[in-house]
């Protein structure tokens, strides 16, 4: 695997599995709350395949991702009401930055909080962003009996979002990807800035 998701960026929008992800991850988000009119961050964003379905519906969607490729291709897109930047999440940059000052409705991170380098650090920044009362949900690939330590348990979510002060609505096995390498469940975490 590459170093650098940039080198991923062309291919991903024609990547079977990842809009497999993408389309199931939206319909679970549609059954658990409305997005008319809700102010959005989606964290990790990629090229955009659930920014796209998000901004069908809601008011605005700020995406942000930390690579400049893919970030590039979702631009070229031109969605009217999404905001798209390569940027890298802190408190630092959160500060610094207008476009977070007004705070969202809704979080989404899909595929991606298993990649930062601090999920209670990044949580704790996102939670920053979220109005009261906003929600944050994530998906993310389930690990497997301990074999490795890739992934998440409901046990780790649920620690990690009553460590940074976020109340826990629920985490569960949402959905299972099937590929020639197997099956692989994820398992969707929400919770609410209470």
């Amino acid at each position: 695997m590459s170093d650098s998701w940039d080198d991923y960026a062309d291919g991903w929008d024609s990547n079977s599995d990842v809009i497999e992800y993408s389309n199931m991850a939206f319909d679970s988000l549609c059954k658990f709350t409305s997005l008319d009119g809700l102010n959005v961050l989606d964290f990790g964003c990629g090229t955009g395949l659930l920014t796209e379905k998000i901004a069908h519906v809601a008011s605005s969607v700020v995406a942000i991702d930390s690579s400049p490729k893919m970030i590039e291709v979702l631009k070229n897109k031109n969605i009217h009401n999404v905001n798209s930047l390569s940027f890298k999440i802190s408190r630092k940059s959160i500060n610094n930055n207008p476009i977070f000052e007004s705070g969202f409705d809704l979080i989404v991170a899909s595929s991606v909080c298993a990649f930062v380098p601090d999920y209670e650090e990044t949580l704790s920044d996102l939670k920053l962003l979220l109005k009261e009362g906003g929600t944050f949900i994530q998906w993310d690939w389930k690990r497997s009996n301990g074999e490795d330590d890739f992934g998440f348990t409901n046990e780790i979510i649920t620690d990690a979002y009553s460590k940074v002060g976020l109340s826990v609505v629920r985490v569960s096995e949402e959905f299972s990807l099937t590929s020639e390498k197997g099956t692989m469940k994820v398992i969707m975490g929400i919770a609410k800035n209470a």
